[in-house]
C-alpha cells in the first residue's frame, strides 16, 4: 500500500486503545498532532484552523503532563471538564466527534 499523508495517523491509531478498550490520552494526542501537517496541504486558508486545533492539543498535553496517571484515559479529562463546567462547547463537540470517528475507524 502506498504511503499517504494519512499513513502516520492511521498507524498511530492502532495504539490509541488500551487493552480494556478505552482511549489512551497520550497516543490519542500524538495521533492528533500527526493530523496537523495534513492541514498544511490545504494552504493558508486552514492556518487558523490548524492553530486552533494545535492550541487545543497543547492545552490537553499540558493538562496530561500535570498528572499522567490521573489523565491516562482521555475520557477522564473530558469528564473532568464537563463536571467542572470548563468544557468549551465547540471543543467538546470536536473531541466527542474525534473519539467517535476513531472508534468507528479502528473498531475501538
Amino acid at each position: 500500500m502506498a504511503e499517504t499523508v494519512f499513513t502516520p495517523s492511521l498507524e498511530g491509531m492502532k495504539h490509541v486503545k488500551s487493552e480494556s478498550g478505552v482511549i489512551l490520552t497520550k497516543p490519542f494526542l500524538d495521533v492528533c498532532k500527526q493530523i496537523l501537517p495534513v492541514l498544511d496541504k490545504f494552504g493558508a486558508a486552514m492556518a487558523l484552523v490548524k492553530s486552533d486545533i494545535g492550541g487545543n492539543i497543547t492545552r490537553l498535553e499540558n493538562k496530561y503532563s500535570t498528572d499522567p496517571s490521573k489523565y491516562e484515559h482521555l475520557y477522564s479529562m473530558v469528564q473532568e471538564e464537563v463536571q467542572n463546567k470548563t468544557a468549551k462547547g465547540l471543543w467538546t463537540s470536536l473531541l466527542n466527534y474525534s473519539v467517535t470517528y476513531l472508534s468507528m475507524r479502528t473498531g475501538l
